[in-house]
């Protein structure tokens, strides 16, 4: 009798770390402790090529599974965009849902819950800042990060592709002549950027790149930050990021890819910035390159 009280005790001993590990709570989810196991399509603005909404269904699920949410805060005008998106990634077999959030709703874990059952997501056109003043540091948008590192698809085009990085271009800066219509010189403490949404670490996005002509302020941002690769999304062309780190250009015109991860950047008082040795990827459709090694393929023109 007194062993068979013994040996209890002993396995209710044994049992306290169990029990404690059981209820304990599980740690925070944070995007740095996994590499996430998604997609990013990121579309510099104008008409999104065909074939990139096409791998965004085709990523999502294909047709008859994926289940995409449309995010249309961007844009102050209405959901015109985010319809006409709508319409074209329902033909294509999607289930679409436009989730159109502000600042309350987004902070709602019901919205967060419903987020986590999305295959894809995709940021329509506006004013980036207003778009990430929205979502940035809610449930909303840490369920959609959690889904892209579970292996979801998530997609964005003008405004929607410039939240994609961590640092994020507002589109405001201050020209030397006041005029802030005219194209700013390459300079330091010119160029506004604010948080993004973090999908693509160590880079920043610019969008409607030739149209607009905005080597300059890509460039500018990327010597101020020489650790982050500025990566420039012309209207109709889209950025394929994989799981395997390789970048995919889609469409019919270019990205372009500045690199001064080893540029000589001369110390300076002034505004002006002086480098050498920056390294410039002119990337069409059907490129491939490597952000790690900065190894680029090119297709067969």
């Amino acid at each position: 009798m007194p062993t068979h009280h013994f040996l209890l005790r002993r396995i209710a001993v044994l049992l306290l770390p169990l029990a404690a590990l059981l209820s304990a709570p599980s740690p925070a989810w944070s995007p740095e402790t996994e590499g996430p196991r998604g997609h990013l399509i990121i579309v510099g603005g104008g008409d999104t090529p065909p074939e990139a909404q096409q791998r965004f269904v085709e990523l999502a699920g294909g047709p008859g599974r994926a289940r995409i949410a449309l995010f249309p805060m961007a844009s102050v005008s209405g959901n015109e965009e985010a319809d006409e998106a709508a319409e074209e990634l329902a033909r294509l077999g999607a289930e679409v849902h436009i989730v159109d959030l502000d600042r309350d709703s987004a902070q709602a874990e019901h919205n967060a819950m419903k987020l986590s059952g999305m295959s894809g997501f995709w940021f329509c056109g506006g004013d980036q800042t207003r778009l990430a003043t929205i979502l940035r540091d809610t449930p909303a948008l840490n369920s959609v990060q959690r889904r892209y590192y579970e292996g979801a698809v998530v997609g964005g085009t003008s405004a929607g592709a410039a939240v994609m990085s961590r640092r994020m271009l507002t589109g405001k800066h201050q020209s030397e002549t006041g005029d802030a219509s005219r194209l700013p010189p390459i300079a330091r403490n010119l160029i506004e950027t604010d948080d993004g949404f973090g999908f693509l670490p160590g880079a920043i996005v610019d969008q409607h790149f030739l149209q607009r002509s905005r080597h300059n302020r890509l460039l500018s941002a990327v010597l101020e930050r020489p650790g982050s690769l500025g990566i420039g999304i012309d209207e109709g062309t889209a950025l394929l990021v994989r799981p395997d780190r390789r970048w995919e250009v889609i469409g019919d015109s270019y990205v372009k890819i500045f690199d001064a991860r080893r540029a000589r950047i001369a110390p300076s008082e002034t505004q002006v910035i002086g480098s050498s040795d920056i390294t410039m990827h002119l990337l069409p459709g059907g490129s491939l390159y490597d952000p790690i090694s900065g190894q680029t393929v090119l297709p067969a023109l």
